[in-house]
């Protein structure tokens, strides 16, 4: 008899996942590698190698109006919240107490020198301090440091020259050798204000006959006694100089650099003089001399924030036609032992585009571009700077997002958060591509337009009033965003199964999970079809703390647990495989994931 031949049965096959990273929006589906998703939301890396549903953010204060500034305050535990066009301090609790009014309606940014916080919000620079226990808030203008501007002049004028004039106040002081005769007394200036003209002779104060406010000429009582050339005559006066103060005030932004230290404020942003920037005083913000300025590049292209790397500051521009969009500030000592903070200009590249964007990520400086967020690179041993694209991976969807002029950005643990209508672009410090940019992560549901790192925490202010903070892991309701659902999810690239032409039959899928006292999973396929519900089940540990009959378990081991799919997928060319937990107050940990299969007899 002729015998029957029976074919053998097809081969099963695995793909394992046992690594991940974070999401690749600029790679086709089908070209991501295993390790990446080209769909993923809410998850964040807990160790290097495997992924976690993110914390979610509790409402600590309501403010009237919508957060334009956060700032952790020195030397205390509370911060202060620019909202609306008030200026609040909010403590620890949350409580807010107002500080000033007349706050400018935009977003605002701070710094802090000398024990105090300066803020620049378009409008009006100030200064927050604490004062017998309370914190005041006030215009710079009011207490800014009053220049020498003259010293050692005789009575009819001339001296040596000291100090510049102070952009943020109109007042002058001007010494004066007495000659034992003189009554009168020529200023460094004309025109000067009404008001009042003080003169002290040897620290005391003298009486003034006359003040000729045209010519500058002050007219004292009587002659000082003769000083032998000492300067014993101290005149303090007024001369304002139209728009001078609002060089400083409609800045927005700042950068601290003085070579190796900190020392002086650098400050930029004004759109009427959009490309350049004016240095303060040594360790004193409140000084601004009208010598002190730096014309930027041309006028066509704006000043958009400053990166502080190694001994140099870099200045970045918005770019545009053929200028650089990069100029490098150096510190030296000039032959007169004066500082001085040369400008070398830069490649051309992207340029910045929101001026609260920038931050450093461990070594490197990070800002945004039109082309997505940029990497300042360079070494200590030579002044050449190189900027370069650290996020392909995002840039396809953050790149479109409108309004990027006001993303805000802060690092916190080792990591980069861009916000940007109500999503978050995560850059993780810790973990590297290939191509040597770090691995990003994407997050809905995340209402931040303004950052603070107060207290070791993470803080953010949001349009509608509120001030939340990011919850840590182990805190009580760490899993819902103000209450609300934190939807997470991880899916595989489009997986041909090893085969592009042949159908095939998905047998079994194995999610490898992090057990919670209260965690959950849903298991999804996703083919040229449709999707497909494969599973949706419970995974909690036995807790006396979280007991419900309703979903009783007897699982009490904390370690990896591996949950079998065993919905069949049949005759699929690709399959994307999504886990996901959807659930509120939920955590979710993804460790890794293996997808059997079998290859059909079906081609194309």
């Amino acid at each position: 008899m002729r015998a029957y031949q029976f074919g053998s049965a097809a081969a099963e096959r695995e793909v394992v996942i046992e690594r991940f990273g974070g999401v690749d929006f600029s790679t086709h589906p089908t070209k991501a590698d295993l390790a990446h998703s080209p769909d993923a939301c809410n998850m964040i890396a807990e160790e290097t190698d495997f992924l976690v549903k993110r914390p979610g953010y509790k409402k600590i204060a309501q403010a009237a109006g919508a957060v334009y500034g956060l700032f952790a305050l020195p030397g205390d535990t509370g911060a202060a919240v620019h909202a609306g066009e008030a200026l609040y301090y909010m403590s620890a609790a949350g409580e807010l107490t107002e500080i000033c009014k007349g706050m400018h309606a935009a977003y605002s940014y701070g710094f802090r020198m000398n024990g105090a916080l300066y803020l620049l919000d378009g409008k009006t620079y100030r200064k927050v301090w604490k004062e017998e226990g309370k914190w005041t808030a006030q215009a710079v203008s009011e207490t800014a440091f009053v220049p020498t501007t003259t010293i050692a002049a005789l009575p009819t004028g001339g001296g040596t020259s000291l100090e510049a004039v102070n952009l943020l106040t109109p007042k002058r002081i001007n010494t004066f050798a007495g000659n034992g005769s003189a009554t009168q007394f020529y200023l460094d200036a004309q025109e000067i204000d009404e008001g009042e003209v003080t003169v002290t002779v040897g620290g005391e104060k003298a009486a003034v006959s006359s003040v000729n406010r045209k010519t500058g000429v002050v007219t004292l009582a009587s002659a000082p006694v003769n000083a032998n050339g000492a300067a014993n005559v101290v005149i303090t006066f007024c001369k304002t100089v139209k728009g001078n103060a609002d060089k400083i005030n409609k800045c927005r932004f700042a950068g601290l650099y003085g070579g190796k230290n900190d020392t002086r404020v650098f400050v930029s942003g004004n759109p009427e003089e959009a490309n350049c920037d004016w240095q303060s005083g040594l360790f004193d913000p409140t000084y601004f001399p009208d010598t002190g300025y730096t014309r930027v590049g041309s006028d066509a292209s704006a000043i958009v924030g400053y990166v502080r790397q190694y001994e140099s500051q870099l200045v970045i521009k918005e770019g545009g036609g053929q200028e650089a969009t990069q100029y490098l500030r150096t510190f030296l000592m000039d032959e007169a032992g004066k500082a001085a903070y040369p400008l070398k200009q830069g490649a051309q590249g992207a340029g910045g585009l929101a001026f609260r964007s920038f931050a450093a990520l461990g070594d490197t400086p990070l800002f945004l571009s039109r082309d997505g967020v940029m990497g300042v690179f360079g070494t200590a041993v030579t002044e050449q700077r190189s900027i370069r694209g650290q996020s392909r991976a995002v840039d396809a969807r953050l790149t479109a997002e409108s309004r990027l002029k006001d993303a805000c950005a802060v690092v916190w643990r080792d990591k980069y958060y861009l916000a940007v209508n109500g999503r978050c672009y995560v850059a993780d410090g810790r973990v590297y591509r290939a191509d040597g940019s770090p691995e990003w992560y994407y997050w809905d549901n995340f209402p931040a337009v303004c950052f603070a790192e107060i207290g070791g925490r993470l803080w953010f202010g949001a349009a509608d009033g509120r001030v939340l903070r990011l919850c840590e892991r182990d805190e009580i309701d760490a899993f819902f965003d103000d209450g609300q659902a934190i939807d997470a999810w991880w899916c595989t690239p489009d997986l041909p199964l090893g085969d592009w032409g042949r159908d095939k039959m998905v047998r079994e899928v194995t999610p490898v999970l992090m057990p919670y006292t209260r965690s959950g999973v849903k298991v999804t396929y996703e083919t040229a079809e449709g999707e497909i519900l494969a599973l949706d089940r419970n995974l909690d540990l036995f807790s006396f703390e979280t007991l419900d009959f309703s979903r009783f378990t007897f699982r009490c081991r904390p370690g990896a647990a591996s949950m079998r799919v065993r919905r069949r997928l049949h005759r699929a060319r690709t399959v994307r495989v999504r886990i996901r937990n959807d659930r509120a107050g939920e955590p979710f940990g993804l460790l890794a994931l293996g997808v059997r299969y079998i290859l059909s007899g079906r081609g194309v």
